[in-house]
């Protein structure tokens, strides 16, 4: 009896070995760049430029990415411009010290979306290059997902061309024009884009819109901007929502509307903006005013200081004419010029 057992344990013994040597094998033989999530089929592949079994660079692992992978960018500096033509998640592993940081071309971007259905998440994003109209990330596609990322020392944070996208949890700052530029034109819409509980600061404007239209900005603040929290420019920047959002201490205007109509502002704080908390130009109608269910129907022209509604001063209105005639010649030249370009 004492035999049988111990022949039983040996065998077992065996087995085991036999099939941990089976497991050593197959691990030895798993490429580390590569590897696939049984449960739900994806693609993993790794970044890490202090591990040479991983890719040394984001983009290499973009241009061997299938479509749905998911790449994982460990800690460091990453002095790329990246292109992204396919449908990919790229994940870093901590948004403060993952960074992308190229000096791209005059009025390019550090990052490109033109694939439907891209998601970035945990990234800090920078791009010092020359131009006015150099950004951090460009997105000319739809259904693109930007989530928990820093954004700064660029002249634009995120330009939007498309329609359907989402930016949350970001963070904005020194950024010399727009945190966010929401950028319509002839052959592309602007709407249906959503952004949610992100901080401004230190910008010229927080957001800005130009032929933008059905909009969500919520749950969002922006203080110590140079120019205004929220600006929207041009026209034809009709029916977003601006909801539950703190607006405070900008150096010029809280919220500016020109060529504006049927907006809505709901819930929201907006307090210490010396050039007006609000600000409505006379090619602006019907916008609303919604605190704790009241409905105010704001009037053309006008700003509105905690509540009260007074006019604009003559110095303002020179100002602002002059501010809203350069940005609005600068804007339709890009808008142009991208859509020459088709971006």
């Amino acid at each position: 009896m004492v035999k049988m057992e111990r022949r039983i344990k040996r065998t077992m013994l065996t087995v085991a070995i036999l099939l941990l040597a089976q497991i050593i094998v197959v691990t030895l033989n798993v490429n580390a760049m590569q590897i696939t999530q049984r449960n739900n089929g994806k693609h993993f592949l790794i970044v890490d430029k202090n591990n040479e079994n991983c890719y040394k660079t984001i983009q290499g692992a973009i241009d061997n990415a299938s479509t749905n992978s998911t790449i994982y960018i460990k800690k460091g500096e990453y002095s790329e411009v990246l292109y992204i033509k396919k449908t990919i998640t790229l994940i870093g592993e901590d948004w403060d010290t993952t960074l992308i940081n190229p000096v791209s071309g005059k009025n390019k971007y550090a990052i490109y979306i033109g694939s439907i259905g891209v998601t970035i998440e945990n990234l800090s994003i920078i791009n010092e290059a020359p131009g006015l109209y150099t950004t951090g990330l460009r997105i000319a596609a739809s259904n693109t997902k930007i989530y928990n990322c820093n954004i700064y020392n660029t002249p634009i944070g995120i330009t939007i061309w498309t329609s359907n996208n989402s930016i949350e949890n970001c963070k904005f700052w020194n950024c010399k024009d727009e945190g966010i530029a929401l950028v319509g034109g002839s052959y592309s819409k602007c709407e249906n884009n959503r952004i949610i509980n992100c901080t401004f600061y230190d910008n010229t404007d927080g957001i800005e819109l130009q032929y933008a239209s059905h909009n969500i900005i919520s749950r969002c603040m922006f203080f110590n901007n140079t120019h205004s929290g929220i600006d929207a420019i041009a026209k034809l920047n009709n029916d977003n929502t601006i909801s539950n959002c703190k607006i405070y201490n900008n150096v010029a205007y809280g919220i500016y509307l020109s060529g504006a109509s049927n907006n809505k502002i709901i819930n929201c704080v907006l307090s210490n903006n010396p050039d007006g908390n609000l600000n409505i130009d006379k090619n602006s109608n019907n916008n609303q005013i919604i605190t704790n269910n009241d409905v105010i129907e704001e009037k053309n022209h006008e700003t509105m200081n905690n509540g009260i509604n007074k006019k604009t001063s003559k110095r303002n209105n020179t100002l602002l004419n002059l501010f809203t005639s350069i940005y609005k010649t600068q804007f339709n030249r890009i808008s142009k010029l991208f859509e020459i370009l088709n971006f």
